[in-house]
């Protein structure tokens, strides 16, 4: 892709000088003292692993390396252990990076999203083709049973940033193509001659390949 994310090997790489002591004394995170997840079935994270990635402070612009982090979808905040002890960023970061992706706020409003949620990027062009992972809890109740059961449910939206704007994606090419009229004939052209259906992120990020050509 020509507009490719930045191999996340060479990010770790670059940035593997920076001590976790320099990182501790910058920035900090919130403790965690107690896990309210222990009656919820399922996971809130992305991923339970704990893995090594880095994030960006809000207050310098700097990248720093951690050990170990995981990203909370429910919450949509980042936690890390530090000394075998769990904290939450809130605020204090920009961009957090692991094998799973770049994720990235300060984008505009939307709907209810505001510049302090984390999409994750797909592609970094000039147009970026955007992703967030939403968990809710979801409860339920048995016929005749006064057991209540709550469980972790997760579910994908596609968005798009394209001058400053964002727009939310459904899977058909409507509103993609309308964010992208000023290259409408072509990317058609090219959806109908590819067969593309719009069922997977790949296939989006297909077209947007092509509009940045």
């Amino acid at each position: 892709m020509k507009k490719s994310l930045l191999c996340l090997g060479l990010i770790l790489a670059t940035i593997a000088a920076h001590a976790q002591g320099m990182f501790i004394q910058d920035i900090n995170g919130r403790p965690i003292f107690e896990n309210g997840y222990t009656e919820i079935e399922g996971s809130p994270y992305l991923k339970d692993e704990w893995a090594r990635g880095t994030v960006k402070a809000k207050h310098n612009g700097k990248t720093y390396e951690l050990a170990k982090m995981r990203y909370d979808t429910y919450k949509d905040e980042l936690e890390y252990e530090e000394n075998q002890k769990s904290y939450r960023f809130s605020s204090e970061i920009t961009e957090f990076a692991t094998t799973d992706g770049v994720f990235r706020n300060n984008f505009p409003v939307y709907e209810s999203l505001s510049g302090r949620n984390f999409y994750q990027v797909l592609s970094d062009g000039k147009v970026k083709l955007l992703k967030r992972t939403v968990t809710k809890i979801q409860t339920e109740k048995l016929y005749s049973s006064a057991t209540v059961t709550k469980r972790f449910v997760k579910e994908e939206f596609l968005y798009l940033f394209k001058d400053g704007a964002i727009i939310r994606l459904k899977k058909d090419k409507k509103a993609l193509l309308e964010a992208l009229s000023d290259k409408q004939a072509d990317l058609e052209a090219f959806i109908k001659e590819q067969k593309i259906k719009f069922s997977k992120e790949e296939d989006f990020l297909r077209v947007i390949e092509r509009y940045e050509q």
